[in-house]
């Protein structure tokens, strides 16, 4: 086969990184329910594994991958405003835990990078890889903006979202079996607010009921993250 040739073809054919990234989820879609839907094996960490491969293969920057799946980007916001449905039907459930969930955005949302940012700092993390982890936990057309606006790294916000995410997925279900959360409601929340649309993915499997307050946090967390953290940034600069 010639490399080069591949290469080229790869780098100057637009639609080429949309069909992979297409097909790269379709697989992982194939193998979880071939698994029987194992925690281990989400779609999105089979597809993250095997287009994480191909851009260091083919030495593709973020920029020209971004570019070619623009049209993915553009489908997050209506696919994520879909999410409103299964808050609709839980709409009154939801109104009568309004103090708790207010609480519990606040606390876990500042808590949450607070750890994060503590831990970069003290291992001697430059500022704009600080700056790209204030975004973990906010779903990633917000976290492309707000990571714009804050100077920290687009690309690199987008990966810590992705781990986030991957990490929440992976562990929150062992999480909630060890301290002994039985509530969807809680299971819900807690996957939307730290690991926004993939434990929103995942909370979906749980049930209804917890896809949405998932949502709900996963919502809430974004408009919270992209109004005050810019604020608080510019404070302290």
């Amino acid at each position: 086969m010639n490399y080069d040739a591949l290469i080229n073809y790869i780098h100057s054919t637009p639609l080429t990184w949309l069909i992979l990234t297409l097909a790269a989820f379709k697989l992982g879609i194939i193998i979880y329910e071939k698994f029987n839907k194992h925690t281990l094996l989400q779609p999105i960490i089979i597809a993250y594994v095997i287009l994480l491969s191909l851009i260091i293969y083919t030495n593709t920057s973020f920029e020209e991958y971004f570019k070619s799946v623009e049209i993915i980007h553009f489908f997050l916001g209506p696919a994520t405003v879909a999410l409103a449905l299964p808050l609709y039907k839980n709409l009154k459930y939801i109104k009568s835990l309004f103090i708790p969930i207010v609480l519990t955005l606040f606390i876990a949302g500042i808590f949450s990078i607070a750890i994060a940012v503590s831990l970069l700092w003290i291992f001697g993390a430059e500022l704009p890889t600080i700056l790209s982890m204030t975004t973990k936990s906010i779903t990633a057309p917000i976290a492309i903006i707000t990571s714009e606006q804050i100077g920290a790294i687009p690309s690199l916000a987008v990966g810590f979202v992705l781990i986030t995410g991957i990490i929440g997925a992976l562990f929150g279900t062992i999480v909630f079996k060890l301290i002994n959360i039985k509530y969807d409601t809680s299971k819900g929340f807690a996957l939307g607010l730290v690991s926004h649309g993939i434990g929103t993915a995942r909370a979906i499997e749980i049930s209804e009921k917890a896809a949405a307050f998932s949502a709900l946090a996963m919502g809430l967390s974004g408009i919270f993250t992209a109004v005050f953290l810019p604020m608080i940034i510019t404070f302290f600069k």
